[in-house]
């Protein structure tokens, strides 16, 4: 019996991370249930192949939390209300922008924006005002 410690496992090859980047992308271009479905899939299936908990891609972090689940943290943030690279409005309610993920805390929220355009970003939003 291997001792798990010992273990080595190959970084995911280029093909692979082309193959997370594509799914992240196309979730971010489609917008629809499905294919954030697919995403969500293939950047556990990559993490799980490699035995991995974190994954750098691009303009995020893809990782695992304690309940298994895939939490997607951006490079980027903004205080504003606007995606950093097209400008689109995050809050209307034809915006191009989607929530990708959320950790939430206990006065405020760190949400992972995606945008039609391509962009992965972060902001804190308040959830109970500080007193």
């Amino acid at each position: 019996m291997k001792n798990e410690k010992n273990t080595l496992y190959p970084f995911p090859t280029i093909e692979d991370r082309n193959c997370a980047e594509l799914a992240l992308t196309t979730f971010l271009r489609v917008q629809n249930g499905a294919s954030r479905a697919i995403m969500l899939l293939v950047l556990k299936a990559i993490l799980k192949k490699y035995h991995l908990t974190k994954l750098k891609l691009n303009n995020c972090i893809v990782e695992t939390n304690e309940r298994d689940c895939i939490v997607i943290k951006p490079k980027k943030f903004i205080t504003d209300k606007n995606c950093p690279n097209c400008n689109e409005a995050i809050y209307s309610t034809d915006s191009k922008v989607r929530i990708i993920s959320i950790c939430e805390g206990q006065r405020s929220d760190f949400v992972t924006y995606g945008c039609q355009c391509g962009e992965v970003f972060g902001k804190v939003e308040v959830t109970s005002p500080v007193t």
